[in-house]
């Protein structure tokens, strides 16, 4: 299915979808509507047919930006849709999304650093001043030293293996019977006796 060409659309014909669940905080929005401002870029707002209106089923904060802007219009893409179908897609369009990773998003920072300072980058992206240090420390901390051979060698060693619930019973029991810690009574029931350690 190909994607509808966007169109204008005057503003006072989109009708926010009743059941819309997604709420931008004030200052988000704020940042929304000064990143529009600034740039006149934002992904198209998405609606359907709604008699000789049109319902927002995706952009109810970009359309508040642009009222806010003094636009008359919205860069809109059509889908015609049944109500089911709207209501499947407000669930989900505005639902469905990635999580950053805080290393890549470190990095990213990192590089709009070299164009503007934190509290500069603070007025333009989601986060605030302190969390946007932090995520630079992240990506301008080096990388761990590696570990000389000779301590990798004693360095211990994590064991996994699979039992069933009445050998995991079993085990227990013996353990416990053992006594002392349960690391050294299992090393000592397997014949690893880790004297002076």
């Amino acid at each position: 299915m190909s994607t509808p060409t966007p169109r204008p659309i005057a503003l006072d014909r989109l009708r926010p979808h009743p059941r819309n669940s997604n709420v931008m905080p004030g200052k988000l929005l704020k940042k929304l509507t000064e990143h529009i401002g600034r740039t006149g870029r934002y992904p198209p707002v998405i609606v359907r047919p709604l008699g000789a209106d049109y319902q927002v089923l995706d952009g109810h904060h970009r359309v508040q930006a642009l009222r806010e802007l003094g636009h008359h219009a919205a860069r809109c893409e059509v889908w015609d849709v049944d109500d089911r179908e709207a209501l499947v897609l407000l669930a989900t369009l505005n639902r469905l999304e990635g999580a950053d990773n805080p290393k890549k998003r470190g990095a990213l920072v990192g590089a709009l650093r070299e164009t503007a300072a934190l509290p500069d980058l603070a007025k333009l992206l989601p986060e605030e001043t302190g969390r946007l240090a932090a995520l630079s420390r992240l990506h301008d901390a080096p990388p761990p030293a590696p570990l000389p051979p000779d301590a990798l060698r004693d360095a211990p060693v994590a064991v996994t293996f699979f039992m069933t619930p009445d050998q995991r019973r079993a085990l227990d029991s013996r353990l416990n019977a053992h006594g002392g810690t349960r690391a050294s009574a299992l090393l000592e029931l397997v014949g690893v006796v880790t004297h002076g350690r």
